[in-house]
């Protein structure tokens, strides 16, 4: 180094610069790291460590736990049969609390009652023969509520027993954190969907895949801690697709229609195994978000009850027009979806009522466009989020006020049921649904979370049919 360059003052500056960021980012990564074991470490004084052992994944566990009559119905079954299945051997024995001094229940989790539900058949999922429903959050607007509304909506499906694929494509990975999946710390390029966009073969085999691995997804599907929830993570190096893949397509002299069918081609050959795929998309509108809007057979567009949100959601939509319109001049018609919208960040406020009804006059061409409940602003997702577990995963005991987590997972619950019968209407048709969907909808509403779900099985001495 030179005197000249020692003495720089503007190299300085940049040195002092990128060690604050560094410091910053680390500072901030140890914490990202720690967040979920927190979470993890505050339960470990309740359960058996072998019971961590095999429900872990990655340094996440399901903290929700059931009681044996909610658990019994959840599973559609009598709690007295749950109870003669664990003497016989159909079903494992189940937990126990070791922080009690009698040996009382520890509760269900989802992963456990879903057990239950494959060993007596009653888990709903899509007509025999149907391809999995491709389901779409989308907006061009940061903070409309995608990703929570993908990741609650998940867990709601999941809940009901159904087998859920996840897709993240935008770049940030919030959705991806939310199930252990680190952006560019436990997810790299290799994991996402870009060497699948990209036909990035080289780098799969490099990554230990076998040749031809980029002509399909699965290398990209990684299980979560939701036994019927997977993910194809994201990460930062996404954004290579819009970058890299209008050169490699031209190269492969790939057609238009096939460039943007791309995705939807893909998760159609996935999709096999799963009765839902959701996607997270991004806030922008570029090669990679036209793949996800033409790999959706229903899109769901989520609008804050705000003037400048609502005039970005009229903006993507009017997008999505012209796009279509070029496709038409172009002479390729590929596959768009069934496009409905849903009101977020709803509040009592005369202004928010009033945008309300703006956007159900605006949107509203066919009945079922603009759907019926709306996501209200609430404190209780904020405080989930922080603790990177949902509304739908608070053990009711631990919450700060029980009241109002019930009455938020009651406005999501009939968001979602609408949803899931728009979805069901759109991709199934006449098909009708399983009898036993509505009675777990009709279960989670009567469930009394002002009273301990777990007291049953946690803090009362063991059923005398227990074994």
């Amino acid at each position: 180094m030179t005197k000249q360059e020692a003495s720089n003052p503007q190299k300085e500056y940049l040195d002092d610069v990128l060690a604050k960021i560094t410091m910053v980012v680390n500072r901030g990564d140890k914490i990202m790291k720690q967040i979920p074991g927190l979470v993890k470490k505050a339960q470990k004084n309740k359960h058996e460590q072998e019971w961590f052992e095999a429900s872990e994944v990655d340094d996440r566990i399901q903290k929700r736990r059931y009681g044996i009559t909610l658990s019994a119905e959840l599973a559609g079954i009598s709690h007295t049969l749950l109870y003669q299945a664990e003497q016989d051997g159909r079903l494992p024995e189940p937990d126990y609390r070791i922080d009690k001094a009698k040996k009382v229940r520890a509760g269900y989790t989802m992963n456990q009652i879903n057990h239950i539900r494959k060993v007596f058949g009653t888990a709903p999922k899509k007509p025999e023969g149907a391809n999995a429903a491709i389901v779409g959050i989308l907006n061009l607007k940061g903070g409309s509520q995608k990703t929570t509304n993908c990741h609650l909506l998940s867990q709601s499906l999941a809940i009901k027993g159904y087998k859920i694929l996840l897709l993240d494509t935008d770049p940030q990975g919030s959705l991806s954190f939310f199930f252990g999946k680190r952006p560019d710390d436990n997810v790299h390029y290799e994991h996402t969907i870009a060497p699948f966009f990209l036909e990035d073969d080289e780098a799969l085999t490099e990554a230990g895949h076998a040749p031809g691995a980029s002509r399909s997804l699965h290398y990209a599907i990684q299980k979560t801690y939701w036994d019927n929830i997977d993910i194809i993570p994201s990460c930062l190096q996404n954004l290579n697709i819009d970058l890299m893949m209008p050169r490699v397509m031209d190269q492969s002299n790939v057609p238009l229609q096939d460039r943007i069918m791309k995705l939807r081609y893909g998760l159609l050959e996935v999709g096999k195994d799963y009765d839902f795929i959701i996607i997270d998309g991004t806030p922008s509108l570029n090669i990679s978000t036209l793949n996800v809007v033409s790999a959706c057979d229903v899109c769901f567009v989520p609008t804050p009850a705000a003037m400048l949100d609502f005039a970005s959601t009229l903006q993507f939509t009017s997008l999505i027009g012209e796009t279509i319109q070029t496709y038409g001049e172009s002479g390729i018609y590929p596959n768009i979806p069934d496009i409905r919208y849903f009101i977020t960040k709803y509040t009592s406020s005369s202004y928010a009522q009033f945008m309300g009804e703006i956007i159900r006059k605006v949107f509203t061409v066919e009945r079922g466009d603009v759907l019926m409940n709306e996501c209200h602003a609430s404190d209780e997702i904020g405080k989930a989020n922080n603790s990177t577990y949902s509304i739908y995963e608070q053990n009711p005991t631990e919450a700060d006020n029980r009241k109002r987590l019930k009455s938020t997972i009651d406005m999501f619950d009939k968001l979602y049921s609408e949803m899931h019968d728009s979805i069901w209407e759109t991709c199934f048709g006449g098909v009708a649904r399983s009898p036993f969907t509505s009675k777990i909808d009709q279960i989670m509403a009567n469930a009394e979370l002002m009273a301990d779900e777990t007291a049953e099985a946690s803090d009362e001495p063991i059923d005398t049919h227990g074994v």
